[in-house]
């Protein structure tokens, strides 16, 4: 007798789900920007996937942030499909990205958090990044 995979297949991300799910921890939410292409930003909250995916308007991918000793300082989240999308260039977020050691070419919305912690979990944006994208910006629009 053999097993239908797609069955055992459902019955292991089930099981894994309810395993996340009763393990959970409560994450603090953290301070972040999120940068648009039109060089505006709003500051705000991050929580949860879906805040920052809300930002985003899409699946998200970390493109991690340093300093010239190579420690990591923060982090920009994009959109993981931002090229196939053809989303215009956001030259703020691009900026920011190469003077912090990455890719000089971001697209789409941007939210920048700071660095992981021990246990991989965002940190507030640092003050002085906060206060680059203050003045740089071309104006802060508020939440929606």
């Amino acid at each position: 007798m053999t097993k239908n995979p797609e069955k055992i297949m459902k019955d292991v991300i089930n099981a894994f789900v309810e395993y996340n799910n009763s393990n959970a921890v409560e994450q603090s939410p953290v301070r972040g920007v999120v940068i648009r292409p039109n060089g505006t930003h709003t500051e705000g909250l991050f929580k949860q996937l879906a805040d920052y995916q809300s930002a985003i308007d899409g699946w998200i991918t970390a493109v991690r942030l340093y300093d010239y000793n190579g420690q990591e300082i923060a982090c920009a989240y994009v959109d993981d499909e931002g090229l196939l999308k053809n989303l215009p260039l956001n030259p703020m977020a691009s900026a920011l990205s190469f003077l912090f050691g990455n890719t000089p070419h971001l697209v789409g919305n941007a939210v920048i958090v700071g660095r992981s912690d021990d246990e991989g979990y965002d940190t507030d944006l640092p003050e002085f990044i906060l206060t680059l994208v203050r003045n740089i910006s071309a104006k802060q629009e508020k939440e929606a």
